[in-house]
């Protein structure tokens, strides 16, 4: 026999992996899923006992506030972003998408954590920063370098003359150290050697 429907969308609200949540227009929760309990670690009488708000990061706030005007006039959360703190102090990012029933003076919400999106964004933003810098450093020393044919300074572009090391250095956050190749041990350390052993 199938389920009654009441049971199949309590099964539904308890089961769902997505946050979900009804919201009254005062500012409060009516309810929600476990998913949040699950998300940010509080319980859902303590994420209902003060104002929605109240966990959105400060810096996120005033956008909430102005979305849920939106919302509240009859417009629709969609791919809405915002953090939300977390009980051990943290923040979580979510993905909201909301519609009110303005008879009911309701907004109807599903939440998603996309933290990890979000890290991962930021990550590939570095990166690309890092790639563009390293690209310029590049592009700076492809030109034609001046280099002397015997002791092998090079000419800057204020006409100074600068070992290639000093050069490379000032050009890019590159620093040497200093060892001996195989080849400059055997032509010139181990000469050197044979010299004072005499």
């Amino acid at each position: 026999m199938p389920e009654e429907a009441p049971d199949l969308e309590e099964r539904f609200f308890a089961l769902s992996i997505d946050m979900l949540c009804i919201a009254h227009f005062s500012g409060y929760f009516k309810r929600l899923n476990p998913a949040w309990e699950k998300t940010l670690g509080f319980s859902r009488e303590e994420l209902q006992s003060k104002p929605m708000f109240e966990f959105v990061h400060p810096d996120d706030r005033e956008r909430s506030l102005e979305q849920n005007r939106k919302v509240r006039a009859g417009g629709q959360a969609l791919a809405f972003e915002n953090r939300y703190v977390c009980k051990d102090g943290s923040y979580r990012w979510l993905l909201w998408n909301a519609r009110a029933d303005l008879d009911r003076q309701v907004i109807y919400s599903v939440a998603r954590d996309i933290t990890e999106r979000k890290q991962a964004e930021e990550e590939r933003e570095r990166l690309l920063v890092d790639l563009k810098a390293a690209l310029a450093e590049v592009k700076e020393l492809r030109r034609i370098l001046p280099i002397c044919m015997y002791c092998k300074s090079i000419r800057d572009d204020e006409n100074y003359w600068q070992s290639v090391e000093a050069y490379i250095t000032h050009h890019t956050n590159t620093r040497f150290s200093h060892s001996i190749c195989p080849t400059c041990y055997q032509n010139v350390v181990e000469p050197q050697q044979d010299d004072t052993s005499e």
